[in-house]
């Protein structure tokens, strides 16, 4: 006899309630993964007392919004220590909040309506031992593919190319709402007597116009971007990022991105972007020394020097996370690849933005950040309940507590 268990409509109530909390206000994992839906764990709790200067540096190196084609091309975040110290000190959280606050609206907000600018993520969550600059720019094409750019950017292209009373009548909602989101919805444009077919062949004339190649353009005017990059693998898949005998996509990736996506951007109307390379050591880390000086040529034709249309209209900038451990032996090719006369890979550059350990004060405010997150008694925001003030010294009795140790007060509740 198979048993069919009951279900129930009522959410569980969760075991932290008796404490103020909807939920574990601390990670179980403390990694940050950007792509997580927990917000624990996808940098989205963030408290930026601690790190506001480092913020304030960042915002007038990388942001500039008065003077945003004159941002720094390439920057560095730094955290102190080496590869296991180093890591956990909230440099990939900060990469989030930035990426969140350019992101939400594509620079609306950030840059005062002047103009669109997105960030693009790349992560290596495991080491890397051949093919480094492709499958750094395969990175990013799964990033783009993952989030909503590339539809975004499409809604904008066809926004363009339909008279500004047919755009008024397909965002137009029965409500006599505005939803820019109906310039995709093929049902909506058809039914007000609209080719779809013809306004993406306008779009992918545009985009060839503009330099992109008439196979890419016709799929990101058909938003089938991601079907095409696709197209290349016999398994069909974007990860792992080299599969050995399948390497057709890595052959083309750096064009794809530097070239292609810049390209559909722009026309779409994005005055320029940002690359946030995470975790920098899983891709020089079993790097010879001759692989680094490749590597950082071939980053700097990508990134900084003419080649592509990425340096031709200097639409990306780059920041990159490390710490001096796995900074080593990639600064000096940095230095031969010439690319420390633009950026010297050095926490004490211009271009570097260093996170420090966080003093007693700072752990509390992260501590908090994450308590309020959670509590359910919005009069409490601010306060340390249901913990003790003497529970919280004893916590916090060393006087430089790394971040990560601050979200291991889970094993307290």
């Amino acid at each position: 006899m198979i048993h069919i268990p009951t279900l129930s409509k009522k959410p569980t109530k969760s075991v932290y309630e008796k404490l103020g909390f909807s939920d574990l206000p601390f990670p179980t994992d403390p990694v940050v993964n950007p792509y997580s839906t927990d917000q624990r764990t996808n940098g989205a709790i963030f408290a930026q007392a601690p790190v506001q200067a480092e913020i304030d540096k960042f915002e007038k190196l990388l942001i500039r919004p008065n003077d945003f084609s004159n941002r720094a091309k390439l920057a560095y975040l730094w955290s102190k220590g080496d590869q296991e110290s180093g890591r956990g000190m909230r440099k990939t959280a900060l990469l989030r909040y930035f990426r969140h606050r350019i992101n939400h609206d594509w620079g609306t907000t950030e840059f005062g309506g002047q103009f669109s600018a997105a960030v693009v993520y790349v992560s290596f969550p495991a080491q890397v031992d051949r093919r480094y600059m492709e499958q750094l720019a395969q990175s990013a094409l799964v990033d783009v593919c993952k989030g909503p750019l590339l539809q975004s950017a499409r809604a904008a292209l066809r926004l363009s190319k339909l008279g500004e009373s047919q755009a008024a009548d397909v965002m137009k909602t029965d409500d006599g709402g505005i939803d820019a989101g109906r310039l995709l919805d093929d049902v909506v444009l058809k039914s007000l007597e609209i080719s779809t077919s013809d306004l993406d062949k306008t779009i992918a004339d545009t985009l060839v116009q503009e330099g992109v190649e008439p196979v890419v353009a016709q799929a990101l005017a058909q938003g089938r971007f991601e079907e095409y990059l696709r197209s290349f693998r016999k398994d069909g898949q974007l990860e792992p990022l080299y599969v050995p005998k399948d390497l057709k996509l890595l052959d083309y990736s750096r064009a794809l991105l530097f070239n292609s996506i810049v390209d559909y951007l722009r026309t779409a109307g994005f005055a320029g972007g940002y690359l946030f390379i995470d975790d920098i050591e899983n891709l020089v880390d079993q790097m010879t020394r001759k692989q680094r000086i490749e590597f950082a040529k071939e980053f700097g034709l990508c990134t900084v020097r003419p080649g592509y249309s990425n340096t031709a209209h200097g639409f990306f900038s780059c920041v990159l996370t490390t710490h001096q451990q796995a900074s080593v032996g990639l600064a000096q090719a940095w230095a031969d690849a010439g690319l420390s006369s633009i950026a010297r890979l050095d926490p004490s550059s211009p271009n570097s933005i260093e996170l420090p350990l966080p003093d007693k004060d700072h752990a509390l405010q992260i501590i908090k950040a994450h308590l309020d997150h959670y509590r359910m008694d919005k009069t409490q925001l601010g306060t340390i309940k249901p913990f003790t003030q003497d529970g919280i010294d004893a916590l916090l009795q060393k006087q430089n507590l790394h971040p990560r140790t601050c979200c291991q007060m889970r094993q307290r509740l």
